[in-house]
């Protein structure tokens, strides 16, 4: 039991005796799920029974903390960094805070699969980077707001975004006339029917769901069918048939004035002809529906709703002036609705991205016009080109730089739509000083 001290130290006259208590001291589960052993402290005792000096216990912790150290408030709780793996105390308030928030999860202590979902589905909600680690704007989306928060305070979302927000956008736009499979997930297919809602709301269509665009799911705004008061035209005794070119009588005649009302400048004479599917087209791009100059439902229901396809010039019956005006303002709609979507070497489509021949492609054939896929040169030299005085919306600004490189769709009031290289995404901005050329296919 007694011991000596070693050669060379240094020690008080006397016995020296080892205090067991130490070994003693708990062996628990912490944050981290390492076990902790409090330290064995040696106390010297002088004959005669008086300390010369005693050591407080001291522990080490592994990963974790140890169960009479565990964080007992919020504030310390918060401040720990959890991820999946992690076990004990502040992992259960963790639980618990979830399931506050709507979660339904066991109480355990344990960091697992299904703690995991939930935390990423809280951050999802909550507008900030789903990742799965608990760190600060994660606790602070979980104890510095109500559950009840997120019906009053959307947040953002964009592709690639899930969880309970995005399934109630989901609900909200098909609500609203979209057909969206009801998953959770921002895909290509909720992003494409989020720009149609905003096409037809008149706000920046960028596929990203801001205040502006929960505002105008909450006001009803429609993308299709799904309008909030029944259509009021056309009127019953004509009924809502189904209308394409070639068609004539009563129902064209009050399409004809019902596109008018819209934006268009087309003669009300009961034939459908170029003019009035030209019309028809560009009110389906601006109402984000399918462009193909049929008038079915959606399209009745469009005209109905507040889409507007030009600023037109009223009273017109110039057939020519009035399908150009019409088709550029669809083309501008047709481009307009891709705005966000990336960059993509010799893309031609929403889902695989666009490169600048390749968004002209898409928003020409969407609007009517049918063009063959070409490079930026190519549609330089397959149109005709014009001065800038004679340039309208819809034409063609193409910038002869590298051997006419890039190639976007004239907006009006110097601007263009183009896909960006640069910046990695279809983008509209103001045309830039550099030899350019305008190019029409009207």
């Amino acid at each position: 039991m007694f011991q000596t001290a070693p050669r060379g130290t240094h020690r008080a006259p006397g016995r020296a005796v080892i205090d067991y208590r130490g070994l003693a001291a708990p062996v628990g589960r912490g944050v981290g799920g390492a076990a902790v052993i409090g330290a064995v402290s040696a106390t010297a005792v002088l004959a005669g029974g008086a300390a010369a000096g005693a050591q407080a216990p001291a522990a080490s912790t592994v990963r974790g903390v140890a169960p009479s150290l565990v964080p007992t408030t919020k504030s310390q709780f918060t401040s720990v960094k959890l991820r999946i793996g992690a076990r004990g105390a502040a992992v259960s308030y963790l639980q618990e805070r979830l399931n506050a928030h709507g979660a339904s999860l066991k109480v355990d202590g344990v960091f697992g699969s299904a703690t995991l979902r939930a935390v990423k589905s809280q951050q999802s909600r909550a507008g900030i980077g789903v990742d799965g680690v608990v760190g600060p704007k994660t606790w602070g989306a979980l104890t510095g707001t109500a559950a009840t928060a997120p019906s009053t305070s959307q947040p953002k979302l964009r592709v690639g975004s899930r969880g309970a927000a995005v399934t109630s956008l989901q609900k909200q736009l098909n609500a609203s006339g979209a057909s969206l499979r009801v998953d959770g997930v921002f895909g290509s297919a909720t992003a494409s029917a989020v720009r149609a809602l905003q096409s037809s709301a008149g706000i920046g269509v960028d596929a990203v769901v801001g205040p502006k665009t929960w505002a105008a799911l909450g006001k009803g705004t429609s993308i299709g069918s799904g309008g909030t008061s029944a259509p009021s035209a056309p009127p019953a005794s004509v009924g809502h048939p189904k209308l394409r070119k070639g068609d004539r009588g009563a129902a064209v005649r009050t399409l004809q004035s019902g596109l008018n009302a819209s934006g268009a400048s087309i003669a009300v004479d009961g034939v459908f002809g170029s003019g009035t599917a030209s019309a028809v087209r560009a009110l389906q791009s601006a109402a984000g529906i399918g462009v193909d100059g049929v008038v079915g439902p959606k399209t009745w229901n469009a005209l109905d709703s507040d889409v507007r396809i030009s600023s037109g010039s009223g009273g017109r019956d110039d057939d020519r002036d009035s399908v150009g005006s019409v088709r550029g303002q669809a083309i501008v709609n047709a481009a307009r609705a891709q705005i966000g979507v990336r960059y993509v070497w010799g893309g031609s489509s929403p889902s695989s991205g666009f490169d600048c021949s390749g968004l002209v492609y898409h928003a020409y054939n969407q609007a009517g016009t049918k063009l063959p896929r070409k490079t930026a040169k190519g549609y330089v030299f397959g149109g005709r080109i014009i001065s800038k005085s004679e340039a309208k919306p819809g034409d063609l600004v193409a910038y002869t730089g590298n051997d006419y490189g890039h190639v976007g769709i004239y907006v009006g009031n110097g601007k263009i739509i183009d896909a960006s290289g640069s910046r990695q995404r279809v983008v509209e901005r103001s045309m830039w000083n550099a030899p350019h050329v305008f190019v029409t296919y009207r």
